[in-house]
Formats: structure tokens, C-alpha cells, sequence
């Protein structure tokens, strides 16, 4: 999916090809989807599925500087009107989930062959560790 701006005034945009001049009513088009997969932006593990860049120091050295690399909702004055919406509900999701279930433990010999095939077990995407197992107990 792209997205689609327009310029309001006539501008330069720095680039290692060389700098591209942008007059003003240019539709400027720009992914998500890329953005949230270049390297230069997000480290040499862009595309690996790791919630942890959020946590750790990569947090401080990628996306705080500029926090326009991350954009699942948009920015600014169009930002999605759902953004607070989807994080309560995800957030009220995660902890109803969590207090039904007892037990959460990776079992990677359970997934049958068929759901992935086996070379993403030992892609740099994954790590092989997207195989999880909820274990739940009931009292009476």
C-alpha cells in the first residue's frame, strides 16, 4: 500500500543520487510497508520481527531521533482517528488472554509441516521461534 501527498512548496530532497528538486504540487508517493523494512533507518535487522527494538537502546538510536520511520497509523494532522482505539483494544486483549491462560511455553516440535515450510524455521525473519502453544487449566 502507498500513501499519497502533496507538496505545498517547492522543496529539495537530499539523496545519495543526488539531490531531486520537488515543486510545489507534486504528488509524493511513499510505503509503509518499505519504510518499515529499510535498513538505513532501522538497523542491519529491519525485517526481522523483533518487538524488542522498541525496549532496548536501538529505541534510542533509530526511532526517537526521528519518530516519523514509524508509521501504523500515520502522522500528523491525518493520523487514523482508531490509533487510541487499537491500542486499548489490543492492550484489554492481551490481558484478557493472559488471565485465561496458565502456561505459555514455545514447543517447536508441535507445529505440524504444513503451516511453514521448513526453510522459515532458519530464515533470518524469524529465528524459528514463531511456533507458541497456550496451555490452560480450569479450577472448579
Amino acid at each position: 500500500p502507498f500513501n499519497v501527498r502533496f507538496s505545498t512548496a517547492p522543496t529539495v530532497w537530499p539523496s545519495p543520487e543526488g539531490d531531486f528538486y520537488v515543486p510545489a504540487g507534486t504528488r509524493c508517493m511513499y510505503s509503509v510497508f518499505v519504510m518499515h523494512r529499510r535498513k538505513d533507518l532501522w538497523g542491519p535487522d529491519a525485517d526481522k520481527f523483533d518487538p524488542d527494538r522498541f525496549l532496548d537502546e536501538r529505541l534510542g538510536k533509530y526511532l526517537t531521533p526521528n519518530p516519523f520511520i514509524f508509521l501504523p497509523f500515520n502522522a500528523g494532522p491525518r493520523i487514523c482517528l482508531g490509533q487510541q482505539f487499537a491500542y486499548n483494544e489490543t492492550s484489554f486483549m492481551l490481558i484478557r488472554l493472559l488471565q485465561r491462560v496458565s502456561k505459555i511455553e514455545l514447543h517447536p516440535e508441535v507445529s505440524p509441516q504444513s503451516v511453514a515450510p521448513p526453510g522459515w524455521a532458519a530464515s533470518s525473519i524469524s529465528d524459528g521461534k514463531d511456533k507458541v502453544v497456550f496451555k490452560s487449566h480450569q479450577t472448579i
